[in-house]
């Protein structure tokens, strides 16, 4: 690159950094957002901001201008757009709340952005609503009355544990339930007539809260409102102890629990970061990153320049010794890939998944990453000095500090002899495994949750005490669950100050168990965290175990296949050494052949020669003859 070239990016670069103050960010979430991220990326709430496309805005730009170039990004009409602000509730939620008036889609982006009830002044953050026609194409919206709700709805499977987003519907606030169970149906794929169950989902932090949904009151008297998520399943039949979560409130409670034991305690993130200078100057169609080696597997980044087949950015995660692991080597890594803005970080791009990586299937990712166009336009940070920051960060189980390194790349790994080594090894693993063998793994688990509780100032009346009493006893009625927590602290309060209709030794046992409440809850969280960790590991030893003795297994056929293969190469050298000769003899044939032609044709060239010279003499002798013959014509002629 030539020196006014990286002085005209630097200029470039700190324009973008002084004009800084007068551009914002807008993140647009989609329904297409909220089908790849519930069930995967996340479970509560309804999308992940930070993986939506984000937008860099003049302030001054009129809102109208920017829905025409949503028109262009998305293909949506600008008349088909309708968009909703966010709102962070006061239970830590985060929801759509209410579409943008027509008075404030005529304002600019920076009024928009200064509008009261958003989450931060940072960002403006909106909900794209669109809706399709017959043909699934978008058409306008239908106007929104007062009495019109709009929820989302995800569907939960308790047979395979999934709970993946499902559509949304506009219901009005004196309807019921029950009334949209045959749209709720459809969306799920149901018979019209499938018995379902439905769940309110509340809020998640700080403890989980997700009640049943009464079908037969109406969503005003449920205190339904914009933006709330229903969930639903169908009705359990039978024993509910059939599937490990056999609701929805049990499902997300484990899947709380899981997030916070995961975060906290037994998984990490591990980063690296691929430094690609000269971006513009490559010219092969693909290139891999340097080996880094994270949780003791080998991975590396792969990355298509120009697309892989596609006008975008393409960008992958990839075994690195992928074909030099057995045939059915497995690792399940949930990964992200973010291609990092240099000049504003909140405007990178992050891409997350999970997959299952094999010897076979070594490579995961993204074809359609970002638009090279938005890469290159200098509007963004991607391409800063014509250099671009590619990260990988990996979630997996914590290390030791000295098991982080870099390794080279795959071609400068020396490939291990395939006789002694291999013998020696698995000679020490049958070893290995027959300890293992004879120490076996048990364990179990009982749900748990944070600590909380209610207090009451005044003694409480004798109906609030039978009602307190019952809610206890039915409390009582099983092993703690977390999601009685709330329920049982409020009976238990309540009880503990009781002046009447309790005996002593109730009023003593309450008051008990009241005084150590939060300790006692706490322990229950602490064995569900604890017991999960356990199980986790136990699991993975497990796994690990039966991976060691399939390999155990496979080995003995390695070494017969290996058998085989060395007599079928001695077979073949035999006949190569055959081959070999025919060759020798063949050339040496060849070569005596070549010296008899040189003969011949040097024979011919003098024979050629010779043959000239007698048909020269031969022509003098016919001239000659010529002259006879006629002179002896004449004398014939004459005397005979």
């Amino acid at each position: 690159m030539s020196l006014m070239k990286i002085l005209e990016e630097v200029e470039e670069q700190r324009k973008y950094k002084a004009q800084a103050h007068l551009h914002t960010i807008i993140k647009v979430a989609r329904e297409e957002d909220l089908v790849d991220q519930i069930g995967k990326d996340i479970y509560f709430d309804l999308v992940d901001h930070d993986k939506v496309r984000s937008f860099r805005i003049q302030k001054q730009m009129p809102f109208s201008l920017f829905k025409e170039e949503v028109a262009r990004e998305f293909g949506v009409p600008v008349q088909c757009q309708r968009f909703w602000f966010w709102a962070k509730r006061q239970n830590c939620t985060y929801r759509p709340y209410r579409p943008l008036t027509p008075q404030e889609e005529a304002q600019s982006v920076g009024q928009l952005r200064e509008m009261p009830n958003k989450a931060s002044n940072a960002k403006l953050k909106l909900f794209l609503e669109v809706e399709l026609g017959l043909v699934q194409v978008p058409v306008s919206p239908h106007k929104k009355s007062e009495e019109d709700i709009l929820i989302f709805f995800k569907l939960y499977n308790p047979e395979k544990g999934e709970l993946r987003y499902v559509g949304r519907l506009f219901v009005k606030t004196y309807g019921r339930p029950i009334e949209i169970l045959p749209r709720l149906n459809e969306m799920a794929g149901f018979n019209q007539d499938e018995e379902l169950v439905l769940f309110e989902e509340i809020k998640f932090e700080p403890c989980l809260m997700c009640e049943h949904l009464d079908k037969e009151t109406s969503f005003r008297a449920s205190q339904i409102e914009d933006g709330d998520i229903i969930c639903f399943q169908k009705a359990q039949i039978g024993n509910e102890v059939e599937f490990r979560y056999p609701d929805v409130p049990s499902f997300l409670e484990y899947m709380r629990n899981r997030q916070h034991v995961m975060e906290e305690q037994s998984f990490t993130l591990w980063k690296y970061t691929w430094k690609i200078t000269n971006f513009t100057g490559l010219t092969q169609k693909k290139y891999y990153s340097e080996v880094f080696t994270l949780s003791n597997n080998a991975w590396r980044i792969l990355i298509f320049p120009k697309g892989s087949n596609t006008d975008h950015l393409s960008i992958y995660l990839d075994v690195a010794d992928s074909e030099r692991l057995p045939s059915r080597w497995s690792r399940n890594a949930h990964f992200k890939l973010i291609l990092i803005d240099q000049n504003n970080y909140g405007n990178s791009r992050i891409r997350e998944m999970e997959h299952n990586f094999t010897a076979r299937e070594s490579l995961s990712g993204f074809t359609s990453f970002i638009l090279l166009s938005e890469v290159h336009d200098s509007r963004n940070g991607y391409l800063v000095n014509n250099t671009l920051m590619v990260v990988a960060e990996i979630l997996g189980p914590q290390l030791p500090a000295e098991n982080i390194r870099l390794s080279e790349p795959p071609a400068n790994i020396p490939h291990a002899t395939p006789t002694d080594t291999f013998n020696t090894y698995f000679s020490n693993l049958d070893e290995f495994i027959n300890v293992a063998e004879s120490s076996l793994a048990r364990g179990g688990s009982y749900p748990s949750n944070q600590t909380g509780a209610l207090s009451t100032s005044e003694a409480p009346t004798l109906e609030e005490v039978k009602k307190a009493r019952l809610s206890l006893k039915e409390c009582l009625s099983d092993v703690f669950k977390l999601n009685i927590k709330d329920r049982l602290a409020e009976a238990v309060s309540t009880l503990s100050i009781a002046k009447s209709g309790l005996s002593w030794d109730q009023q003593k046992s309450v008051k008990a168990f009241w005084a150590n409440f939060d300790e006692f809850t706490s322990d229950f969280l602490t064995f569900e965290r604890d017991n999960f960790e356990f199980e986790m590991q136990k699991l993975l030893k497990d796994q690990k175990f039966a991976t060691m003795k399939k390999i155990q297994e496979t080995h003995g056929l390695y070494k017969q296949l290996l058998g085989d293969l060395t007599e079928e190469e001695e077979e073949l050298n035999k006949k190569l050494e055959e081959v070999s000769s025919r060759r020798e003899k063949l050339i040496s044939d060849w070569e005596n052949l070549m010296v008899e032609s040189e003969k011949a044709k040097s024979g011919y060239r003098d024979q050629e020669k010779k043959a000239a010279e007698a048909e020269e003499t031969k022509r003098i002798a016919e001239e000659r003859m010529s002259r006879s013959t006629t002179a002896w014509s004449n004398l014939k002629m004459h005397f005979g």
